[in-house]
């Protein structure tokens, strides 16, 4: 399971979609001689396998399950990136980090 953030469920819960269909995060391309590929963000039907993220009692998005348990552990999080290159002000997204790692951790954490 993905965590999201509650800062990030605001952001994705503030999208329009079209009535009648859910936010979905899928798999748009992965290759499975290299394990590589890109998740993306569309409209479509809900799945029973799925992820269901709610914000404040809302359904915001569905996770595919095999994005789902490919990315188990990992934080979705809003990210912000400063201007770069002339442009008018930060951008705002969402990017997906990876799990702590546990060794890292102390008594003091």
């Amino acid at each position: 399971m993905i965590i999201v953030t509650e800062e990030a469920k605001a952001l994705i819960g503030a999208q329009d979609i079209p009535e009648g269909s859910v936010l979905r995060l899928d798999p748009v391309n992965i290759g499975r001689a290299t394990e590589e590929g890109q998740i993306g963000f569309a409209a479509g039907e809900p799945r029973d396998d799925d992820q269901v993220v709610k914000h404040e009692g809302e359904e915001v998005l569905r996770i595919a399950a095999p994005v789902s348990g490919l990315l188990s552990g990992r934080t979705m999080d809003v990210m912000v990136e400063e201007p770069q290159n002339g442009s008018d002000g930060p951008s705002v997204g969402l990017g997906i980090l990876p799990p702590a790692d546990p060794g890292l951790l102390t008594d003091d954490s």
